[in-house]
């Protein structure tokens, strides 16, 4: 039996045909769309023993840099000409949970967290106008609370551990999404901020698990004898310089690093030595955390003024694309 088929029936045939087939995301012709990020920062201090100004003197410290971030955070929220619909979350997130245990601080009032709006634009608008400044001031009481109680009661801060599964229950993992009229791609990125002095201790004391003043050293000391001209390109050669990477993939994870310290600089801030120390520090770092996968590293020294670190994480979630 032969069936003919009318040019309306192929047509519909045609049309059911391409609507089974996968449709990319994004679309090919991404030009025509708009990319907006939404943030996840998190504030997370080491708080070691370097927060004891006697140990680790330095001229601003942590807490009047984390409060001129939280103070920024309105701020924040227009980065990459952003104005409305903005999920961010901001949260202070701790290497060593131990201290939640004990009650020093109450983790709900160290989170700002735009995403609960999400299709609430009114709710959203409201918050910003009158609710933020004071969530911004419980936050700001929290980790005085927080920088207090780890002073009195000092504690090691193991940050290898911490990118290595402590930091998993802080992330946000969602795939891009485009909106009804198919115009913005919304993403999600994930932001670090660790504030470190740039050594690292570890529970398990292996090698390749710390980091300390005796690596730094050892670092110069055989680069020099080496008469090597290139310090990234002999760390990177040298696998006995190298932190262990992470079992856990920090892909998606963008990182910020400040205030590592400079011990190789005399008190007016000039280098007594060649590399310093924050030059070999950096090149470590940057080998371990982009060997575990991360997607950005930027490190910084210690600042010298409060808006310092709010104008490196601003610029730094500028850059993330």
């Amino acid at each position: 039996m032969r069936i003919k088929f009318t040019t309306g029936f192929l047509a519909i045939l045609l049309f059911l045909f391409n609507g089974c087939k996968k449709t990319d995301f994004p679309p090919a012709d991404v030009k025509t769309f708009t990319k907006i990020n939404n943030y996840n920062v998190l504030i997370v201090p080491d708080l070691s023993n370097r927060i004891d100004p006697a140990v680790h003197p330095k001229p601003v410290h942590d807490t009047i840099l984390i409060d001129q971030i939280a103070d920024s955070i309105g701020s924040l929220l227009n980065v990459n000409n952003r104005q409305m619909n903005q999920l961010d979350v901001y949260k202070f997130d701790f290497i060593n949970k131990g201290i939640l245990n004990n009650g020093a601080a109450n983790p709900e009032n160290m989170e700002i967290n735009f995403n609960i709006f999400e299709n609430k634009l009114r709710d959203a608008s409201e918050f910003k106008r009158n609710g933020l400044h004071h969530a911004v001031s419980r936050f700001k009481t929290e980790t005085a609370k927080v920088y207090q109680y780890s002073f009195q009661h000092p504690a090691g801060s193991d940050v290898w551990s911490y990118f290595n599964e402590t930091i998993n229950g802080s992330l946000i993992h969602e795939p891009e999404k485009i909106d009804k009229k198919g115009k913005i791609i919304t993403d999600n990125k994930n932001v670090v901020v660790l504030f470190t002095d740039g050594y690292i201790e570890s529970v398990n004391n292996g090698p390749g698990y710390i980091f300390d003043q005796q690596s730094v050293e050892k670092i110069r000391k055989d680069f020099l004898s080496s008469k090597s001209d290139d310090l990234e390109r002999f760390i990177g050669s040298k696998p006995e310089y190298s932190i262990k990477k992470t079992t856990n993939n920090l892909k998606d994870i963008n990182i910020l690093i400040l205030e590592m310290v400079d011990r190789s600089l005399d008190k007016n801030g000039a280098a007594t030595i060649q590399p310093t120390d924050f030059e070999i520090m950096k090149v470590v770092w940057t080998k371990w955390l982009k060997d575990s996968g991360a997607s950005k590293v930027e490190i910084y020294p210690a600042f010298s003024k409060k808006t310092d670190a709010y104008n490196a994480l601003k610029k730094f979630m500028t850059e993330i694309k």
